[in-house]
């Protein structure tokens, strides 16, 4: 079997349940890998909802969901989790948070490389395999030192930077580097880790993928509506995701308070905070659907079917790479998203489907809610999401494919000075 054939061994630490960026991806990734007649791992060492785990065997994937009877497999794995009870507890304690997350970098890193060696542990073949691991933005070095595994990290995000303990075990392991490679899906991503470790080869390619579901259809969107108890002229608006500290809901609850015309909101995420949801609730008269706890996928679809327009509110710079905005340009739904970004800005401005808003201003968001129901923004046309770059999960098993044959010649004898940056599509 040739090289294109490569087994696919996906590593995703947070997949503990349905839903949620990674989850897609894998599904769709893992469909794929079964039309090219590759096998596919998904390595979830953290524990996997049973409904997740069956979607991913359904789709052809094998699902590793706990850790081997290998010592070094066992022993990182034990550390990972003492230090991420240890990096919580002085969380909770310390004054400062520098050094709780100094602590849970280390952890994640340990996580990492115990699941490094699981997946490929139960890859028994003699053929190149790729392997994508969803990566902290730290510790680089060390996670191919200890797991001893050449792979390619895709790093969503840089919450922390190294303090002075971690970088001492980034300089002892920087010899490693030479065994991964890290794909950013954002060029503020890539900007923040080479400006951090100079050393380290890296790339940009969006991480979501452009054909990762199908479209809601014409009956899907009916349905749902009447799901929901919406009338014809009904202004519906959908918050899909979790309320983490990077997103501005505050700013929606603000733009809801005073609008002068109803609307309904239909909330799909965790953790969502109860003060801000009674807020929203009160803003809106009440004429709020949320459902408690992480939703599942169809939950999801069906929110964004009953949609006139999905809110994307962000803090100002944020630059990671947004899976709502994507699942608005696959799906085929309107978007009001703030201006928090310029990439994102200049790449969404000219779009006749999307209405920006200025990042933590209630008054220019009521504005163009106000214009929504007054004037519906067009769906997005098919194939939308293809036109704004972002790739089909053929296209990306292909470029992780190339990424790590090249990284397996190269590891042994990688050149500084043509491999610190590597081109990514």
């Amino acid at each position: 079997m040739t090289t294109s054939a490569a087994p696919l061994v996906l590593i995703e630490p947070a997949a503990g349940s349905v839903g949620g960026h990674w989850f897609q991806a894998a599904i769709r990734l893992a469909r794929q890998c079964t039309a090219e007649e590759r096998d596919c791992t998904v390595v979830a060492l953290g524990g996997i909802q049973p409904n997740a785990r069956a979607a991913l065997r359904r789709a052809g994937a094998r699902v590793v969901g706990r850790v081997g009877r290998e010592p070094a497999e066992r022993a990182l794995w034990a550390a990972s989790r003492l230090l991420g009870r240890a990096s919580r507890l002085v969380g909770r304690l310390a004054r400062h948070r520098r050094l709780p997350h100094q602590i849970g970098a280390l952890a994640l890193c340990l996580g990492e490389a115990a699941a490094l060696r699981a997946g490929t542990r139960r890859v028994r073949t003699g053929r190149p395999v790729v392997v994508v691991l969803s990566a902290s933005g730290a510790l680089h070095g060390l996670a191919a030192a200890l797991s001893g595994r050449a792979h390619i990290r895709v790093v969503h995000e840089v919450p922390t930077s190294e303090d002075r303990a971690l970088r001492l075990i980034g300089r002892l392991t920087s010899a490693h580097l030479n065994r991964v490679r890290v794909v950013c899906p954002t060029e503020a991503v890539r900007a923040r880790l080479a400006q951090l470790f100079p050393k380290l080869p890296t790339g940009v390619r969006p991480f979501a993928l452009g054909d990762a579901e199908p479209p809601l259809s014409d009956a899907e969107r009916t349905a749902a509506r009447a799901d929901f108890g919406l009338q014809p002229d009904d202004t519906a608006l959908a918050l899909v995701g979790g309320w983490w500290a990077h997103k501005d809901i505050a700013t929606v609850a603000a733009a809801l308070a005073r609008l002068t015309r109803p609307v309904c909101v239909l909330v799909a995420g965790h953790p969502v905070d109860p003060v801000l949801l009674r807020h929203l609730a009160a803003a809106v008269d009440g004429r709020v659907h949320a459902l408690p706890g992480p939703a599942p996928r169809w939950h999801v679809r069906r929110v964004y079917a009953a949609a006139d327009a999905a809110i994307v509110s962000r803090r100002p710079g944020v630059g990671k790479e947004s899976g709502l905005i994507a699942d608005c340009a696959v799906l085929g739904v309107p978007l009001l998203v703030s201006d928090h970004d310029p990439a994102t800005t200049n790449l969404l401005r000219d779009q006749p489907w999307v209405r920006l808003f200025r990042t933590a201003d209630p008054d220019n968001l009521a504005a163009a809610i106000t214009d929504l129901t007054l004037q519906p923004l067009p769906q997005p046309m098919l194939g939308e999401a293809i036109n704004l770059g972002l790739p089909t999960a053929a296209t990306t098993l292909a470029f992780w494919t190339d990424l790590a044959t090249d990284l397996g010649r190269t590891q042994h004898h990688a050149d500084p000075a043509t491999d610190r940056r590597h081109r990514a599509g």
